[in-house]
């Protein structure tokens, strides 16, 4: 790319020399106000740079000058200043200057050259373009090609419409004024149609209304941008570039989630079969370490006996935690197959109250009486919605403060979705920590003395989501917590 710069401070030069000398620009300097325009008439040039003060002139005056020059009408011009008033920057913007920069502010200015340059890079993708005007469809379909874009051009909208319904395009480009029996605006609404990316790629209109309430039309059909005849090569290339680019950009980026999902199923699948497989060996630890406790004719020493505990408890906790992990494994994996079915809440509540009584009696915790309709119905998997029960009310056991309670609730939120709650009256939670209640391995700063792998409710969430509800938390520290779940109903 071709910069003309029109400065006399030789510092100044050797700065935007040494900057421009690794890049792909080429700079061209003059001192003098009638040297730049010398160097214009002869070369082409993609970028001009001028100061503020100049042997000959001024920098806002040479912006008038080149900006009735051919070829210059669209070329950003930027103004180099030791001033920092809003009145030369004004006057700056009047006289066809692009942007204003301080002497000071050189890197910002490359910054801007830079961002400049990628702008004028070539372009790929695959144009489908309708003119009906002969003179006015070559001369697009020659500026289109000379940016690198491979161009499909036609001239009636109905050879259009088959081209594009065979054909893979980046955009379309059509002028909304059309020979024969289908119109611009009527391919347009054809394509809006459609299913998928079809229906969705961005659509360049080129229209001569100068009526702005009829150019607003245009977005209501479909269009993503549109320009106004006469056209000008720039503003034309410009808005093609971002419809493109967008579309490419949002094209890989469905990719790179596609490769994320991917690459997060085959760690689920990998760590679903490695969870598996540790279960063996810890298993056999632990039943060779209960042999060893229960082996009447060797007894173990007091100290042996210590010591076999803790390998019991170790065992213990390393296999709850690769059962956890195996299961959000298979969850994520989709490993996990949901059988619905229509239960009545009171039953499952009743089911899980039951098993968990005697840990609750056993920690001193009453649970209180609760009365739940039993006409209340709800669609679950019974298995994974007794798992969610069981791991809140056990975690409001733990975490309850001594000689703590638990209540039930139960109510309905709308026609669709039934909560149940549980409330303790322990330690609670302050908002850092529930803000990472969900987060696999957090066990939110609570006690290292209650054990726990800081998966549960993580496990939770996911059984919920996937039996189409929700679960959360409210909590205030040292209030106690409640932990609700909206179900589904039957």
């Amino acid at each position: 790319m071709n910069v003309l710069i029109i400065d006399n401070s030789a510092l100044f030069h050797k700065i935007l020399m040494d900057i421009f000398l690794d890049s792909e620009i080429t700079p061209v300097i003059c001192e003098t106000t009638t040297q730049g325009l010398e160097k214009l008439s002869l070369d082409k040039f993609d970028f001009i740079c001028v100061s503020m003060y100049l042997l000959g002139g001024d920098g806002i005056s040479l912006a008038k000058t080149i900006r009735e020059t051919d070829g210059y009408q669209h070329t950003p011009i930027i103004l180099f200043t030791a001033e920092e008033s809003h009145d030369v920057y004004t006057q700056a913007l009047s006289s066809g200057v692009t942007e204003v920069f301080h002497k000071k502010d050189v890197q910002q200015l490359v910054n801007f050259i830079h961002r400049f340059t990628l702008q004028q890079q070539s372009l790929s993708g695959r144009i489908l373009y309708i003119e009906d005007t002969l003179s006015q469809q070559r001369m697009i379909t020659a500026v289109f090609e000379s940016r690198g874009l491979i161009v499909d051009a036609f001239f009636t909208a109905e050879d259009a419409w088959t081209a594009y319904l065979q054909n893979d395009y980046d955009l379309v480009v059509s002028d909304i004024v059309l020979e024969g029996q289908m119109t611009g605006m009527a391919l347009i609404n054809r394509i809006r149609r459609l299913d998928n990316e079809k229906g969705d790629i961005p659509i360049l209109a080129i229209t001569g209304f100068d009526d702005i309430s009829r150019r607003i039309e245009l977005f209501y059909l479909g269009v993503s941008d549109y320009v106004i005849k006469p056209l000008i090569e720039e503003e034309l290339i410009a808005r093609v570039r971002n419809l493109i680019q967008s579309k490419q950009f949002h094209e890989e980026s469905v990719k790179q989630r596609k490769r994320a999902e991917d690459a997060d199923r085959a760690k689920s699948v990998f760590l679903s079969q490695m969870s598996h497989e540790f279960r063996t060996p810890l298993n056999a630890i632990l039943g060779f370490s209960r042999l060893l406790a229960g082996d009447s004719e060797h007894p173990l020493v007091e100290s042996q006996q210590e010591e076999l505990e803790f390998i019991q408890q170790a065992g213990k906790h390393l296999l709850s935690l690769v059962n956890e992990i195996l299961d959000i494994s298979k969850i994520e994996a989709g490993q996990v197959e949901f059988e619905f079915e229509s239960r009545s809440l009171e039953e499952c509540l009743n089911g899980a109250i039951q098993q968990i009584s005697p840990v609750a009696k056993e920690n001193q915790i009453e649970i209180l009486p609760y009365s739940v309709p039993s006409e209340i119905k709800i669609r679950i998997d019974v298995k994974r919605f007794h798992q969610v029960l069981l791991n809140i009310l056990s975690n409001a056991i733990k975490y309850n403060s001594e000689n703590g309670s638990i209540q039930i609730l139960c109510k309905d939120i709308d026609d669709k979705f039934t909560r149940v709650a549980v409330k303790d009256i322990g330690i609670g939670l302050s908002e850092e920590q529930q803000s990472k209640l969900f987060s696999p391995f957090e066990r939110v700063g609570q006690n290292e003395s209650i054990e726990g792998t800081g998966l549960g409710l993580v496990i939770c969430r996911k059984l919920i989501n996937e039996m189409g509800g929700e679960i959360g938390v409210k909590s205030k520290a040292g209030e106690g917590s409640i932990f609700w779940v909206d179900i589904p109903k039957a």
